[in-house]
């Protein structure tokens, strides 16, 4: 049986929900793997400060490492790092509370009062095909289910958050200080408090049963540091074939990047080297970082 405990290790550190947690960091060990991959990164320069933007996933296999020699250098060189939130320090304890406290339903209820018929019988049938414990489940809150059900299947795909790229820094800094784009209290309420729960069950289940086909593509993409084609596989082309999850997409990418770029503007107008480790679904795309960057006129290049 699945413990709550075991629940919120599980799913503490993997709160988003979008097409780019459950499907770029699906790295199958069949597809191959090699240290020193060209990866995702751009430098950002203001007038006195700049960025190393990094572009992460957030469970990995070990055989990612070791990263390139400069991406390396570049973060031991920089003043601070940047990161969506600090998930070794305070913020995975608060994660954690909030998720134990907010992330259940009343007693009484369960998540198939919050679907509808279809999607309710979709998600027995997933439960019972994965052999997982439906009694347990079915009292979380639909976004930590949708959570739960895609970190599990990672798992079963012998993925680590212990691998993830963001924390392979957060483990190195130091005394050097990490500085957060968002806090635990809104990773938590984007995923439980999201307005449609029978759309977002909808696309991750959606997901979830056709992954296979869909990963190998993305992994390499996202190996080799192609960001039009990264774009393309995670964001546009779902986007187009099925618009009927627009609004996670502008929810879980789209207004997010903004906010993100802005604090971003913020630290380009002031002096300092930033190293910012975000995961990579947020850099490309029209309505990504980068862009965003450039277009508020800053001198952005390939790292």
């Amino acid at each position: 049986m699945l413990s709550t405990r075991t629940v919120i290790a599980v799913c503490r550190t993997v709160l988003k929900t979008s097409r780019y947690l459950l499907l770029i960091l699906m790295l199958i060990p069949q597809f191959g793997r090699a240290a020193g991959e060209p990866l995702l990164a751009w430098r950002v320069a203001g007038e006195q400060a700049q960025l190393t933007l990094l572009g992460s996933v957030h469970m990995a296999f070990p055989e990612v490492y070791p990263l390139r020699d400069d991406l390396e250098s570049a973060f031991y060189e920089a003043d601070s790092l940047v990161v969506e939130v600090d998930i070794t320090g305070k913020g995975a304890f608060e994660i954690q509370r909030l998720l134990l406290t907010e992330g259940m339903l009343p007693a009484g209820e369960t998540v198939e009062q919050y679907l509808s018929v279809s999607v309710w019988t979709r998600l027995q049938r997933y439960m019972l095909e994965r052999g997982l414990p439906a009694d347990q489940l079915v009292r979380m809150k639909p976004g930590l289910l949708a959570t739960t059900l895609s970190t599990l299947r990672l798992a079963d795909l012998g993925m680590a958050v212990e691998h993830g790229i963001d924390r392979h820094f957060l483990t190195q800094t130091g005394s050097k200080p990490v500085q957060e784009l968002e806090t635990p209290a809104q990773q938590v309420a984007l995923l439980l408090d999201f307005p449609d729960p029978d759309l977002l069950m909808a696309q991750t289940l959606q997901q979830l049963e056709t992954m296979e086909t869909l990963i190998t593509p993305i992994y390499q993409a996202w190996l080799r540091g192609d960001a039009q084609a990264l774009d393309r596989l995670l964001l546009t082309q779902d986007r187009d074939s099925h618009p009927e999850f627009e609004a996670i997409y502008r929810r879980f990418f789209d207004d997010r990047n903004h906010a993100m770029a802005a604090q971003l503007t913020t630290m380009l107008a002031g002096n300092g080297h930033y190293f910012v480790v975000v995961g990579a679904g947020h850099l490309v795309g029209e309505e990504g970082i980068i862009a965003l960057l450039r277009q508020a006129g800053f001198t952005v290049s390939r790292y």
